[in-house]
């Protein structure tokens, strides 16, 4: 760890093959204590908390200085413990001809991402070898590049019925790290003789969803009050990652009238190639999402519905909140701030009806299973309420910096939006006269946004503000494609009701995060450096809230400076928060 970066022959193995091999990290020591310490236990998991000194073994390997080192550069900053650590091929049904992973159909979660130089491993097994595994052994197995395939794995490689030459065993020595994308196709082949000891800690980006902690957290179904008389449905997209029922989460279907839930928890995620008619999914409307990044569908709302929603936002006027000016230095955008009524799921009856209704409707359903898969939730509903100069939002986001969390992929006939924003229109939006604005294809860019696309100031023809009827609704990619809003110049008062949607595949607020919610009495009387990754999936907000690990002199220190992470200042200007 006498450098900075891992070497480009580490970083070339680890993308051509999706695992590294590590040799000779702990030394011959610390490998029989380790040994020493399962032997007295007598058990294959929950090391972390037993009692000590055995545990601190266990807890010290969890932040390891070399193993940090790697996997800031592996997964990137603020990584954390996604599953507690266990002797490998100890549960039933683990060992076997069966083989998992691969990245077709993919699982943006446990994904590998790279672009610009970025990569962000969302899972990665670090395996620590305790006993010799040498050649037809037995036990891990793995096959190569399967971390980046693009066509579904063959169901006779998949059971093991022919590895088709593909599968390989790798070769470990006791005190080797062995690091493995959860995304490439792997498993366990019996063992030819006894079992060796591989003791794996399983670790995920830091806003991730992948599994569920054994703590109270995930004891409770925790949702907001007013869902308790709420019908299904609804209740279905406001479940907490990390809490009872989220894991998998619900999953909602449609016919085009009404919305369900099904008792099946496998995914909805309709493609456009397979010409099911089924999906349901109108082509010309998949391809217009897939080019510019956002889409309008036309005359949800009907009339008495319209009136029922402006009723109750002219009912609470006094409840409106007039938020920053958030032009941010630009000239053509200048204005008052925006303001904005809130909380609209929580009105008082009847008043919350019209919004409810909202929030899983079949027109929202459909379209969101097809633009990033079932398992999606939101928080409720905003509604813009802009008078005449109010100032614009500067354009922000696009796919420069790649952001895992928000992002848009295309593949294999799917599209994959990690965040879709829904604005539902009470009133006209006229052409010219200001409101949602975007940059039409900037989800699939790889360059950053020029200042005057930002501001709007020097558009170069790019910037669009679709205009839309009462009772259209507008779905973008809010965090894909660059978006933002022009200064509102009309004078009859701008009326969206903006509703946004989370993939279950990460989380940007809420859920079960606190540790000793998510873990229990297993994190007590830890150091900070390992509470530091025990914590729930969650994203840095404005005051960058998750803790890095670094590593100096040879020792894990917790920081929570954001300095070399994908979401860094070197593409901002000083001084300006991320995004």
């Amino acid at each position: 760890m006498d450098r900075d970066t891992m070497s480009n022959e580490e970083n070339y193995a680890f993308d051509v093959a999706g695992y590294l091999h590590v040799p000779g990290v702990l030394s011959r020591g610390e490998v029989e204590a380790l040994n020493r310490a399962l032997d007295e236990a007598g058990a294959s998991e929950g090391m972390l908390g037993w009692e000590a000194p055995q545990r601190d073994l266990f807890r010290d390997l969890l932040v390891h200085p070399q193993l940090v080192w790697y996997l800031n550069q592996i997964i990137g900053h603020g990584f954390r413990l996604d599953q507690a650590p266990r002797l490998l091929g100890s549960r039933e049904g683990e060992i076997g001809q069966g083989l998992v992973g691969g990245d077709e159909p993919r699982n943006p979660s446990r994904a590998y991402f790279i672009q610009n130089g970025r990569r962000s491993c969302q899972g990665v097994k670090a395996i620590w070898v305790l006993e010799d595994v040498e050649e037809g052994d037995g036990g891990p197995v793995v096959v190569q590049a399967s971390h980046k395939s693009n066509v579904e794995t063959p169901e006779d490689l998949v059971t093991g019925q022919d590895d088709m030459g593909l599968v390989r065993q790798p070769v470990l020595k006791a005190g080797d790290l062995f690091l493995l994308a959860e995304s490439t196709l792997q498993g366990m082949r019996p063992w030819t003789e006894s079992p060796k000891r591989l003791l794996t800690y399983w670790y995920a980006g830091r806003a991730v969803i992948q599994s569920n902690g054994p703590g109270p957290g995930a004891e409770i179904e925790t949702r907001p009050e007013w869902t308790e008389n709420a019908p299904p449905e609804q209740k279905a997209v406001m479940y907490r990652p990390g809490a009872k029922g989220s894991n998998p989460p619900p999953v909602l279907n449609t016919d085009g009238e009404k919305t369900w839930v099904e008792e099946s928890s496998e995914v909805i995620h309709p493609s456009i190639y397979i010409r099911d008619p089924n999906s349901k999914i109108d082509e010309k409307e998949f391809y217009f999402w897939d080019l510019n990044g956002y889409l309008v569908v036309r005359g949800v709302m009907d009339g008495e519905w319209l009136e029922k929603a402006n009723e109750a936002v002219d009912k609470f006027q006094d409840r409106i909140e007039v938020g920053a000016e958030l032009a941010r230095g630009s000239k053509s955008q200048a204005g008052t701030g925006r303001p904005l009524l809130p909380g609209l799921v929580d009105l008082p009856a009847p008043y919350c009806d019209p919004f409810r209704r909202m929030i899983a409707h079949p027109a929202v359903v459909h379209r969101l299973n097809w633009m990033g898969a079932s398992g999606y939730r939101t928080g409720g509903g905003t509604v813009f309420c802009a008078v005449q100069g109010t100032s614009g939002h500067s354009l922000h986001d696009g796919n420069e910096p790649m952001s895992p969390s928000r992002g848009y992929q295309f593949k294999n006939g799917r599209s994959y939006c990690e965040t879709v924003t829904i604005t539902w229109q009470l009133r006209d939006v006229e052409p010219d006269l200001g409101g949602f604005a975007c940059v039409p294809g900037s989800h699939k860019t790889q360059y950053s946004m020029p200042p005057g696309i930002r501001t709007c100031d020097e558009t170069m023809g790019l910037v669009v503000q679709p205009a839309m009827k009462a009772g259209d609704v507008l779905f973008f990619m809010d965090g894909g494609c660059t978006h933002g809003a022009l200064a509102w110049k009309n004078p009859i008062p701008r009326r969206g009701v903006l509703v946004k949607y989370q993939s279950k595949n990460s989380n940007w607020g809420g859920g079960v995060i606190d540790p000793q919610e998510r873990w229990g009495d297993m994190v007590e009387d830890m150091t900070e450096e390992q509470f530091a990754v025990m914590r729930g999936p969650e994203r840095d907000g404005w005051d960058r809230t998750v803790p890095r690990l670094v590593v100096h002199d040879g020792q894990a220190h917790v920081s929570y400076d954001p300095e070399g992470d994908r979401y860094a200042a070197s593409y901002r200007k000083p001084g300006e928060k991320s995004r």
